[in-house]
């Protein structure tokens, strides 16, 4: 009969033997794995691929604005169902989709098994170019088509008197008409209510100018105007002793960095 001290040992040794052998299996499975693992993910990859050319486009799902209705976006895009998933391209459909002057934005997207989805952001005009083209002029300073656009009469124009081509895209910086719009962008983004109460800016015969609907008002502006400015001249817009002074002669002066110089036809002229 086995003593307790006897058996405290056999259970130690036999522990250790265990894993021992446990350690030699290990290493046995890891080499083999290692071995077969190429094989295995070459078999993945052949299932996958297999599987991806199965893969059809049944469906388009299409995200986007106003502007544009979902098939004449997908024809700018140049796809259609029924097509396999992998043959088409994700980056070259977005390119393809941003050659359109109404889209800021692209992002195209395969969604395994059988849908492709587009998804764009688009452009708006916020001002119209006073020359006959029937253009609107967007916030990033692209040209948009705006004949027959419902929101087309409730912008303000932009104006110069220089002749010059244009055509749907970017602006392009040679164009006289260049800096009026990045001006009146730079308004729209510093003081939006000033920028949608104005009727026309321009700049002719290098003199900039622009004209209020609410009050009626003419202001003068230079070339580059501080954000300074058109924020002092939008609180004094809703300060009502302001307006009181105003009348339908009254020029305002924005030149001058800092101040906003109120012109009246009989009074002296003040400074706010």
């Amino acid at each position: 009969m086995a003593t307790r001290s006897q058996s405290k040992p056999d259970t130690q040794l036999r522990r250790k033997r265990f894993k021992i052998a446990a350690m030699v299996v290990l290493s046995v499975l890891a080499v083999v794995f290692a071995a077969l693992a190429p094989r295995l993910a070459q078999l993945g990859i052949t299932e996958l691929a297999f599987r991806t050319k199965s893969w059809r486009c049944e469906q388009i799902q299409v995200v986007a604005g106003a502007e544009l209705s979902a098939d004449s976006l997908l024809k700018i895009a140049g796809i259609e169902p029924n097509y396999p998933l992998a043959a088409y391209s994700t980056s070259q459909i977005a390119e393809r989709l941003l050659r359109s002057p109404w889209i800021a934005t692209a992002l195209v997207t395969r969604r395994p098994p059988n849908v492709i989805e587009v998804r764009v952001t688009e452009r708006t005009g916020v001002a119209l170019l006073n020359d006959g083209s029937n253009l609107a002029v967007s916030s990033d300073l692209y040209l948009l088509p705006a004949d027959g656009k419902p929101w087309a009469n409730a912008l303000p124009w932009l104006s110069v008197n220089q002749p010059f081509g244009r055509s749907a895209g970017p602006m392009l910086q040679s164009d006289p008409l260049f800096a009026v719009a990045r001006q009146y962008a730079n308004v729209l983004a510093v003081a939006p209510d000033v920028a949608r109460n104005i009727a026309e800016m321009y700049r002719i015969d290098g003199t900039w100018g622009a004209v209020l609907l609410d009050p009626v008002l003419s202001i003068s502006l230079a070339p580059d105007m501080s954000a300074e400015n058109w924020l002092a001249f939008d609180r004094l817009l809703h300060d009502g002793s302001f307006r009181n002074k105003i009348d339908s002669n009254a020029v305002v002066d924005l030149r001058l960095p800092g101040f906003v110089t109120l012109h009246l036809p009989v009074k002296q002229a003040e400074e706010s």
